[in-house]
C-alpha cells in the first residue's frame, strides 16, 4: 500500500504533472489567467530544452565512473543488476520487453560477467502488477547473450529499490559486489544498499547527460530532453523521500 501510495504523490511533483497543472489552473482562474498559462508554458519548454535536461541530470551521473577492465576489481563474486522495467507483451522477444533502461543494465551485467568468469549474474526486479518482473525477462535476454544458466540468480519480489536492498541483503553479506544499474539512478541505489549493510561498487550504465557542443538546433523542446527531465526529478524525489525516511528512523 505505502508503495503505491508513494508512487502516485511523486507523480504530482513530475514536469508534466506540474505543467498541467498550471495550465489547468490558468484555464480556471479569473485574475492573472494569462500570466499562469504562459508560466505553464515556460516551464514546458525550461523542462524540455537540453541544456537544462544536461545540467539536472549531470550531477546525479558525474558522482561515480563507469568499470573498465584495467578498474575491473578481480576478486569480485557476484554482479547485481537492477531492473528498471519491462513490458508484459509476450508477443514481443524478451530483448523487446525489456525497458531501455533495463536493457543496457543487463548488457553491462553481461559485459561485467564476461570479464569476471568466477562471478555469478543477480538480476533482481519484480513487478507490483503480478504481469512481468523485470528479473525473468532479464534471465532470458542474459540466456540470449550466452551467460550460462547455473551462473545466474533471481531476485523477483521487489518493487524498488529499496526493496532489492532488503531482500539481498543476506544472499551478499559483506562480499563485494558489482552493482549496475542508471547513472541517474545510482547516487540513491548506493545509499540504499550501503544503509541495508551490504559492500556495492558502482558500475554505472545508462549515461544520459553526455557533454556536446550546444547547436542551434538545441533551442527547440525536445521529448527525450522531457523524460531525462522527468529521470532526474525521480531520483531527487527519491533521494529526498531517503532522507526522510532516515531522519525519520533516528
Amino acid at each position: 500500500m505505502m508503495f503505491i501510495l508513494k508512487k502516485l504523490v511523486s507523480r504530482f511533483f513530475f514536469p508534466l504533472s506540474l505543467v498541467i497543472g498550471l495550465l489547468l489552473l490558468g484555464i480556471f482562474l479569473k485574475k492573472r489567467r494569462t500570466t499562469v498559462i504562459w508560466a505553464g508554458v515556460l516551464l514546458l519548454y525550461t523542462f524540455s530544452f537540453a541544456p537544462f535536461g544536461y545540467l539536472i541530470l549531470r550531477p546525479l551521473e558525474s558522482q561515480y565512473a563507469s568499470i573498465s577492465s584495467s578498474s575491473l576489481n578481480k576478486e569480485v563474486r557476484w554482479i547485481v543488476v537492477l531492473g528498471g522495467g519491462s513490458k508484459g507483451d509476450n508477443a514481443l522477444t524478451p530483448e523487446d520487453r525489456l525497458g531501455d533502461s533495463s536493457l543496457k543494465r543487463l548488457l553491462e551485467g553481461v559485459r561485467l560477467s564476461r570479464l569476471l568468469p568466477q562471478a555469478r549474474l543477480v538480476l533482481s526486479g519484480g513487478d507490483y502488477r503480478g504481469i512481468s518482473p523485470d528479473a525473468l525477462t532479464m534471465q532470458q535476454v542474459a540466456l540470449d547473450q550466452g551467460v550460462a544458466g547455473d551462473r545466474i540468480m533471481l531476485e523477483a519480489a521487489s518493487f524498488d529499490t529499496g526493496d532489492q536492498a532488503q531482500f539481498l541483503k543476506d544472499r551478499l553479506g559483506q562480499s563485494p559486489f558489482y552493482l549496475v544499474t542508471s547513472a541517474g539512478h545510482m547516487p540513491r541505489a548506493m545509499r540504499l544498499f550501503i544503509r541495508s549493510g551490504t559492500q556495492p561498487i558502482a558500475a554505472p550504465t545508462d549515461f544520459r547527460a553526455i557533454w556536446a557542443p550546444f547547436q542551434l538546433i538545441d533551442f527547440f523542446p525536445r521529448g527525450q530532453v522531457l523524460a531525462d527531465t522527468e529521470s532526474a526529478f525521480y531520483e531527487y524525489l527519491g533521494l529526498g523521500w531517503s532522507l526522510i525516511t532516515i531522519t525519520a528512523g533516528r
